[in-house]
């Protein structure tokens, strides 16, 4: 029995050891109109990216190819679909890839690093040339800490962690998000009292109502006639037509913003979600987004 007790006792010091956040590189980030960018070396040289967690894969535009001498590949070719529909082109396949000294590679077998190659909605951000996106397949290798109001993100190494284990010494609220493919983030938010599921989307400049969540919003395309609007490009060479609307009240987890203005449009997005949570709700916020242990924290009371 006393032999059963200590081992009781040992139970708890074990699997806090056994819960490892080792920090593996940090670095400055930029966030311009709605933009959050980050440099990453490509064969050596410096390229700006998009931080892209509502990004899949990666992708590189055509003109990045050529100045960054990224080989393309002769045999394999990636369909892209965003709101600006379907593009395919051959990969391209770049010799190196790092971000803040830390090596990059994909979440495959092969631990390859692989990009696809397409158009992006924006071309510049500022006086930077965008040269492409840094999606999941890259970043759900780490967790990432992105502090906006200070510029940085830092990458983590997590393993045998669960519930609350940041090193920060403010207070966090902490928020379960599900995974349903390709770890993508969804977060559960509530808009004017409705309960959405939101992808986490830092490479949208703002975010996004889509057509599940104008149903259970009962919004109709008519009752955005009125709202302002503009042609909108999306990841894709299309343009769509978004309105903005202005709501009364967004939560996420136990912070609120209202009133929030996002962009409306009866547009499918994948995964199946109602909104897009994107780089106008991250302004201002210091967020640590947990690839895994599927949990998205914030700092603040």
């Amino acid at each position: 029995m006393r032999i059963l007790a200590l081992l009781l006792l040992l139970v708890p010091a074990w699997a806090q050891a056994a819960c490892l956040v080792t920090p593996r590189a940090t670095v400055p980030v930029g966030f311009v109109n709605g933009a959050i960018l980050v440099t990453v070396a490509v064969n050596g040289a410096n390229a700006t990216f998009i931080l892209d967690t509502g990004a899949a894969r990666s992708m590189v535009t055509r003109e990045a190819t050529k100045r960054l001498a990224i080989a393309r590949d002769e045999w394999v070719g990636t369909a892209m679909r965003g709101v600006g529909g379907v593009e395919k082109l051959p990969n391209a396949n770049p010799r190196t890839l790092t971000l803040g000294g830390v090596k990059l590679e994909r979440r495959t077998l092969t631990h390859d690093t692989s990009l696809t190659v397409g158009t992006l909605p924006r071309t510049r951000a500022g006086e930077r040339i965008i040269d492409g996106l840094l999606g999941r397949d890259f970043l759900s290798v780490f967790d990432l800490a992105l502090d906006l109001p200070a510029r940085s993100l830092t990458l983590f190494a997590v393993t045998g962690c669960a519930e609350r284990f940041l090193p920060w010494s403010e207070p966090y609220s902490a928020i379960a998000v599900d995974n349903p493919m390709e770890s993508a983030l969804v977060v559960p938010v509530t808009l004017d009292g409705v309960r959405l599921r939101a992808l986490l989307d830092t490479g949208a400049g703002s975010s996004l109502i889509a057509a599940p969540g104008m149903a259970r919003l009962g919004l109709t395309e008519a009752a955005i006639a009125g709202d302002p609007w503009q042609e909108v490009s999306g990841l894709g060479p299309r343009t769509v037509p978004m309105h903005r609307h202005r709501f009364r009240e967004l939560r996420v987890g136990a912070g609120t913003l209202e009133p929030p203005i996002f962009w409306v449009a009866p547009v499918q997005l994948s995964p199946i979600v109602d909104m897009l949570l994107g780089a106008d709700w991250l302004a201002g916020r210091k967020v640590w987004i947990s690839f895994a242990t599927k949990q998205m924290f914030v700092a603040g009371p």
